[in-house]
């Protein structure tokens, strides 16, 4: 059994983009995190190591606010993918971070065609 420590915890933003970035991947239908270039309105999929490119984390009225950038697999429900990934990353931050008040906003930036 887990002892209880008095304190608080303190996670930074980084942390944060990361454990929202694996949660996403974890879902069904997601290819990866998105980039998308300012100048040229290209989006780029984003290799393992760059997860927390894909998750901006910020605050809004005191509330945590992660936007997730996915590419998404053709042919899926796109509003089941985005239901499916707000729940995840929500429950994994909730979990691990001790995150409960967590706002979840889910851009999909491309589809991918399966090969």
């Amino acid at each position: 059994m887990a002892k209880v420590i008095p304190g608080s915890l303190r996670v930074s933003n980084d942390c944060i983009a990361d454990l929202a970035g694996y949660a996403a991947l974890e879902c069904y239908g997601v290819v990866g995190m998105a980039v998308t270039d300012e100048q040229h309105g290209v989006t780029r999929l984003l290799p393992i190591t760059r997860l927390s490119r894909g998750v901006d984390v910020s605050s809004e009225g005191g509330r945590l606010v992660v936007d997730l950038h996915v590419v998404v697999e053709q042919g899926v429900n796109m509003a089941a993918i985005s239901s499916n990934l707000i729940s995840s990353v929500k429950f994994l931050l909730g979990r691990i971070a001790e995150l409960e008040d967590v706002e979840v906003r889910v851009h999909i930036e491309g589809m991918r065609t399966s090969r």
